[in-house]
């Protein structure tokens, strides 16, 4: 079965609208509908959908009647954008106190001159 078809299943089976499992996931209708239509959706969005869905992430496969060996779980980085972003911003605020220095500096240049 296509795994759109198992989710809308699911879905049916709880009352509940692919528009709100977007929604609970974070993620777009547009962007989860076409993930689900072309089944390539990520392991940790599978996880995720599991627990907001109350499901065993197992129920998504079940024609498979064994977990292969070789299938692992993506890292899941916490906060990983936040860091990013937070480096970002430490360097705008060194950028900016360097202005300001520059600025002071022109200052006391110009007033020395009068």
């Amino acid at each position: 079965m296509p795994l759109k078809d198992l989710i809308d299943e699911i879905l049916k089976e709880k009352n509940r609208s692919l528009s709100w499992l977007a929604s609970e996931m974070g993620k777009t209708f547009d962007g989860l509908k076409r993930s689900l239509v072309r089944e390539s959706i990520k392991y940790a969005d599978l996880k995720r959908m599991a627990e907001i869905l109350e499901i065993s992430p197992r129920s998504f496969f079940p024609d498979v009647t064994e977990t292969p060996q070789h299938v692992v779980a993506e890292e899941y980085v916490p906060y990983s954008n936040l860091r990013n972003e937070l480096v970002s911003y430490q360097e705008l605020v060194k950028m900016l106190k360097s202005q300001v220095q520059d600025k002071e500096r022109i200052i006391e240049l110009l007033t020395r001159s009068k």
